[in-house]
């Protein structure tokens, strides 16, 4: 992340408290319904990569060991007082500084967005995670309902895209991130949206983005390595380009995995 960024989360006043919104709220319950199928124990050991003030790593029991990664060291202090181990990176542009495999979770909630270089990260986090270890990671998801109203109605950008003085550098869908994860070596286990924005804190909107997800605001996944893989960063002109370099690296993981 640049230095801008870094010194707009140093200076926010977003996470000088324990307060929990509708969207770290929802977080905090996948990954609570991810527990059973994680299976931690006192000898795993958990990374949150963007953990700002530790709220979620401090839902998870105090036995595990927790360790919190941010590009901003001024939010860690929080985590630090709730006795989580601490680092501060600059990982859209460094190797994450962990030995490889070993982490059995790894959480990356409404991070990437903030990352210019999404397959680094992508890379890292298959790295740092133990043969099938587990991720649950979340996104903003720019192609929502809303969306709609403020590109064809507004003249404006959709929701949570790259805009003109945002922080988000890349912008992604439920279906392009779905395709991210997989070639990047995860099989996807499950997904939920969040809510329907605006309706944050109601419980329609909540039924209505957990049934159908590419309509949430948030987009959840909890998926698990199935193998090593690490992708250059690179550029596709235009989508179809894109589609094409998704197919292809596709076959080339399999083939990887077949002759494994």
């Amino acid at each position: 992340m640049s230095t801008e960024q870094n010194k707009y989360y140093d200076n926010g006043l977003s996470y000088s408290d324990d307060s929990l919104d509708a969207r770290l709220t929802r977080v905090i319950e996948f990954l609570r319904q991810a527990l059973p199928v994680i299976e931690l124990d006192s000898s795993s050991r958990v990374l949150d990569i963007g953990c700002a003030n530790g709220m979620v790593l401090r839902s998870l029991p105090e036995n595990i060991r927790r360790t919190g990664v941010d590009v901003a060291g001024a939010p860690l202090q929080r985590a630090e007082q709730a006795g989580i181990e601490t680092v501060v990176c600059d990982f859209d542009n460094n190797p994450l500084p962990f030995p490889a495999g070993q982490y059995n979770l790894v959480l990356c909630n409404d991070v990437i967005e903030h990352v210019l270089h999404t397959d680094h990260l992508m890379n890292e986090i298959n790295r740092v995670l133990k043969p099938g270890g587990h991720l649950v990671i979340s996104i903003p998801n720019v192609n929502q309902p809303v969306s709609f109203v403020m590109q064809f109605i507004l003249d404006f950008t959709p929701m949570y895209a790259a805009r003109y003085r945002g922080t988000h550098y890349r912008d992604f869908s439920d279906r392009l991130f779905g395709k991210i994860l997989s070639v990047h070596g995860f099989d996807l286990i499950r997904k939920e949206g969040s809510f329907i924005y605006p309706a944050e804190n109601n419980r329609v909107s909540q039924l209505i983005a957990k049934l159908l997800p590419r309509w949430g605001a948030q987009i959840l996944y909890f998926a698990r390595k199935n193998q090593n893989a690490s992708i250059a960063d690179d550029f596709a002109a235009n989508m179809p380009e894109l589609q094409k370099w998704f197919k292809n690296k596709r076959i080339e993981l399999e083939n990887t995995t077949t002759s494994g």
